[in-house]
């Protein structure tokens, strides 16, 4: 009778051995499962304001756009295309790129990125082109190379 006392004590034991190893497994990946959760939202909100910040730069190009389009409209009754451009240019001469002919602006977002729109104007039919409208890195990238890293040469 003794010899079977200790048998059930043995497998009381391993099964709790067995049990308190599926919970610290469980509450293991749960913790990942947390600090992945918490990475996603950081991701998420970055990219909200990402997003946000692109739009906010996106309406301030229309209202460019709109700009330069205004003053085309209110320099229309010009006959002449030379007298006409100098009135445009009176109404939104500092967007205006002497070199290229063309209306310039670079609105500024977060991330060191800006949005560069570009329009184009033909004097002639008196009408207006976008030319470029995209996003660029407007600050310099320089990489940290206080570290020696191996390069794979010897």
């Amino acid at each position: 009778m003794a010899n079977y006392e200790v048998r059930k004590k043995a497998n009381i034991g391993s099964s709790s051995l067995i049990l308190i190893f599926i919970v610290l497994c469980l509450a293991t990946f749960g913790l990942l499962s947390l600090g992945n959760a918490k990475s996603d939202e950081l991701l998420s909100v970055r990219n909200a304001m990402a997003v946000k910040d692109y739009y906010r730069a996106d309406a301030l190009g229309e209202e460019f756009v709109r700009t330069v389009d205004q003053a085309l409209i209110q320099a229309g009754t010009e006959k002449d295309s030379e007298q006409m451009k100098a009135k445009v240019l009176a109404l939104a001469g500092d967007y205006y790129q002497k070199e290229t002919d063309h209306f310039l602006t670079d609105i500024p977002m977060n991330a060191g990125q800006a949005l560069r729109i570009e329009l184009g104007v033909d004097w002639e039919e008196r009408t207006l082109e976008i030319l470029a409208w995209k996003v660029y890195i407007q600050e310099v990238y320089e990489i940290d190379q206080s570290i020696k890293v191996w390069s794979g040469a010897e």
